[in-house]
């Protein structure tokens, strides 16, 4: 709430700004702040950093070039006491909004239905959401996200008829690489019946895209803070403006309502 403060000031002031997610405590100061920039003539970039993850953009741009995308998949989970460690709004909203945008970003449509299986594991509050969501252009969604878990599980799967794309982001330390499998132009049922088949498969390292293995560096971080100022050189609109991050942060809320 505080951070919504600040940014309401600066656009307020006509200045550009870029802020941290989630852009709000809700989905309505998220709209506040869309209203605002945009009857300010100001930029406001929110930093949902997956989206420009270099591996992500390179990835998501040969899958569009080899197949149509029918289908995506997100999986975000840690061990962490949210009941005690969070406590000014929801980790779902909050922390698992990235998932959530990136899932959005990479189905290239809104959500038209869904259904939320949430639970409690060791906790008071609901800790644990597994989602299934239909898009408007087609495209299914799933969404997986657990704070009692082992430890910090993050990766992302594209799929399409031509080719399919796993990207890990870490499981359990950090990560950065991706494989994508291309169709091998005959229906594989089953291992046993058909034999170990040689994949056809493109590995691609994150980490050597960026020639670094720093964090910062490849992890989106970087690249949203050059997003911002090339946009404030340019006038160009950022990757990820404040009325599509409102959108995702709709979604958020309107998973949570879907709730089964």
């Amino acid at each position: 709430d505080r951070m919504y403060r600040v940014v309401y000031d600066c656009l307020s002031a006509g200045l550009p700004a870029m802020m941290e997610k989630p852009a709000g405590i809700n989905a309505y100061q998220a709209d506040s702040l869309a209203r605002t920039a945009e009857k300010t003539g100001k930029m406001l970039a929110v930093a949902m950093n997956r989206r420009h993850i270099p591996l992500v953009q390179h990835v998501f741009k040969r899958m569009k070039e080899l197949t149509p995308i029918t289908q995506v998949d997100g999986v975000f989970i840690k061990s962490s006491d949210i009941a005690n460690g969070w406590h000014y709004m929801n980790a779902f909203v909050s922390d698992i909004i990235h998932a959530i945008d990136l899932v959005r970003y990479l189905a290239g449509s809104e959500p038209e239905t869904a259904a939320t299986v949430a639970a409690r594991f060791n906790s008071p509050i609901d800790n644990a959401w597994s989602s299934v969501i239909r898009f408007r252009n087609g495209v299914t969604g799933t969404l997986k996200s657990n704070y009692q878990t082992a430890g910090r599980v993050h990766s992302f799967e594209i799929h399409g008829p031509k080719a399919s794309a796993f990207i890990n982001l870490g499981f359990g330390e950090a990560a950065c690489d991706a494989t994508i499998l291309h169709a091998a132009g005959q229906s594989i049922y089953s291992l046993a019946s058909a034999g170990v088949q040689q994949p056809n498969s493109e590995k691609i390292d994150g980490m050597a895209m960026v020639n670094s293995d720093q964090y910062y560096q490849y992890s989106g971080f970087k690249q949203e803070n050059e997003d911002f100022v090339r946009c404030l050189l340019t006038g160009q609109a950022p990757l990820c403006p404040i009325a599509d991050a409102a959108k995702s942060m709709h979604m958020a809320e309107w998973l949570l309502e879907k709730a089964i």
